[in-house]
Order: C-alpha cells, then structure tokens, then sequence
C-alpha cells in the first residue's frame, strides 16, 4: 500500500463508519450496507476501496442469513479480498480479526455449512471509539 493509504489509515473513524458497525454488531446487514453505501459514495481517497469491501462483507452475510449460501460466498471472498490489502489497524478497525473471521465464515460455507453457524466475523475497534461500546 502506498504512504497516501497509511496516512488515511490513520484517521478516526467517521461517525457514519460508527454508525455502521453499531448496525453490523447488531446483525442489521440491510441497513449497515445502506450507510456504507453512503460513505463509500462519498469517499474518493485511498480508503473508497476499503469501504467497498466492507460493504461485500455486510452483504455477504446478509446473503447467508437470508440462505443464499452460493452468494454469500462469493460476496464474502470478494470483500475479503478488498480489505485484506489494507494495513492493520485501518480508520482504529482491527482489520487481521475482521479477515479472520470472515475465512472462518467462508471455511463454513465451503465445508456445506454444517453444524452450528460461526459467529459473524467481528468489527472490533483498537482504540475505545465514541459511540460505541
């Protein structure tokens, strides 16, 4: 990544990206996806493409929780492949755990999503962030 990307890595969360994680953490991918959209429109640096991948990862597992297993996957492996390429921590997001989870989650589908579901990978934040628990 180049040092325009580590730089806005570097920035406090917006309270938009709060919003959404208070919506992922909740389980509501509908409405996490809808504000992420919203950041992710309006981003035009380095991190538009993090927001992106974000977003494939929200609405992964809204596929998976509505039973579309096949674009869940594909969703997931797509955002995965998005965030993956940024440093940890990203905007005070533990990035390493988030990936984490989600090849985790992706390892459960791929194995015909038998047993009990994974938890959801997690948004865990390095920093005590305003607003959020």
């Amino acid at each position: 990544m180049s040092l325009p990307v580590e730089r806005a890595c570097q920035q406090a969360p917006s309270p938009v990206l709060v919003e959404a994680a208070t919506l992922y953490e909740a389980g509501d991918y509908f409405a996490c996806h809808e504000v992420l959209e919203e950041l992710w429109r309006e981003a035009a640096g380095p991190l538009r493409e993090l927001y992106r991948g974000l977003i494939q990862i929200v609405v992964g597992l809204y596929h998976v929780q509505r039973g579309n297993l096949v674009g869940g996957r594909a969703v997931l492996a797509r955002g995965l492949a998005r965030v993956e390429r940024y440093p940890s921590p990203c905007v005070d997001l533990d990035l390493v755990q988030l990936c984490r989870g989600v090849m985790s989650y992706l390892r459960w589908i791929e194995a015909g999503a038998t047993g009990p579901r994974p938890v959801p990978p997690r948004w865990c934040w390095v920093r005590p962030v305003e607003g959020c628990e």
